[in-house]
Parts: structure tokens; C-alpha cells; sequence
């Protein structure tokens, strides 16, 4: 299973983050992003609070992709946590 964004409604900043998101996404970080959408993170706590937070929540399986997405898309993990909080998500079926 895969998981997009939807998009309708948002400003065109938004979608085309989302979109950067969503193509930088591999299994694991695909995993971790849904998780991380489900957390409430204080998002006005010390980034290495949050970032500790977040890490005992999703653990070091999922954190380390997680990672390796915030580096591919230039974004740190309030920033990632921001942009894809609230937004839906679509589940589709993986292809063939």
C-alpha cells in the first residue's frame, strides 16, 4: 500500500511540497511520515525535545528513514511535522 497526499484546496506551495514528500518516500519513511502525522508534537518545544519525542514514539526502525527523508527534502522535523499534519491522505493499492 502507498499513501498520497491530497491535495485539493492547498496553495500551490503546499501541493508542491507534499509532492517533493511523496516522490522522496520510500517504504520505511513512507511508514514513518503516516506515524508522524498521527503524533501530537508541541511544535513550539526545543527541536531536540520534539526530535526526542518523535523518536520514542516511532523508534530507531523508522526514525532513521525518516531521516534520510527530512535530509532529501530540506526540511527538519518540525517543518516535515507541520506541512503533513492535517493534510488526508489517500491509501492505494501497491502495483504489479
Amino acid at each position: 500500500m502507498r499513501f498520497h497526499f491530497v491535495l485539493d484546496g492547498l496553495s500551490f506551495e503546499q501541493a508542491n511540497t507534499l509532492l517533493s514528500i511523496e516522490s522522496a518516500m520510500t517504504g520505511r519513511s513512507a511508514t514513518a511520515v503516516f506515524n508522524l502525522k498521527t503524533l501530537d508534537v508541541f511544535n513550539n518545544r526545543d527541536p531536540e525535545k520534539a526530535k526526542a519525542f518523535v523518536s520514542g514514539k516511532l523508534g530507531a526502525f523508522l526514525m532513521e528513514p525518516l531521516e534520510d527523508l527530512m535530509t532529501a527534502i530540506g526540511l527538519d522535523l518540525i517543518g516535515l511535522y507541520r506541512t503533513v499534519k492535517g493534510v488526508p491522505v489517500v491509501l492505494t493499492a501497491r502495483h504489479k
